[in-house]
């Protein structure tokens, strides 16, 4: 199998985890990881709880600029995930053989996390619309930011969130928002 970033480079095989059987690129790194190889090593773990550790360190990879990756199994073009959870980077995953491609320290970067036990969700509709969501939030909140000031930000923020647990919040939006007032 050929690599998916270096297509003049043959894969070898390597153990990414004891049992887990994946394919090394020797130039860049990264691994591809067939889906029935993670699939039965994910089965023959046992059930024991993720470690999870905040902010791991992954390479800086400018993914927004790497073309289109093709799957080294099928040949047909990978499509692209955002692996979330303040994660930067994107994971490229084959429709045709749901074989995953892991940049250099992605792995460990899932590991810490505690997603490489759970994969397949990050591929799943629900959990990229929430990373949307979540997005989405960020910068709104972050354009409020800019345009009320630091300080004033926070003044808001704290009642907005007292605001949201009164028993009469209704009547209180309705309050502030009628113009009479």
């Amino acid at each position: 199998m050929r690599s998916p970033v270096f297509p003049d480079v043959n894969l070898e095989p390597k153990e990414l985890e004891p049992g887990l059987s994946a394919y090394e690129c020797p130039r860049s790194g990264g691994f591809w990881i067939p889906l029935a190889a993670y699939e039965q090593w994910k089965a023959q773990r046992p059930s024991l709880p993720a470690t999870v550790t905040e902010n791991p360190a992954v390479p800086p990879v400018d993914d927004a600029r790497r073309p289109a990756l093709i799957c080294p199994e099928s040949g047909v073009v990978m499509l692209r995930y955002k692996a979330g959870q303040s994660l930067s980077f994107h994971i490229d995953r084959s429709p045709a053989t749901g074989g995953v491609w892991l940049d250099k320290g992605e792995w460990e970067a899932l590991k810490q996390k505690g997603l490489h036990l759970d994969l397949n969700l990050i591929f799943t509709a629900a959990y990229q619309r929430d990373l949307r969501a979540a997005e989405y939030e960020q910068s709104l909140e972050k354009t409020f930011q800019e345009r009320i000031g630091q300080a004033d930000f926070q003044r808001v923020s704290e009642f907005k969130a007292w605001m949201n647990r009164h028993p009469k919040q209704r009547d209180i939006w309705c309050y502030l928002s009628d113009t009479k007032a």
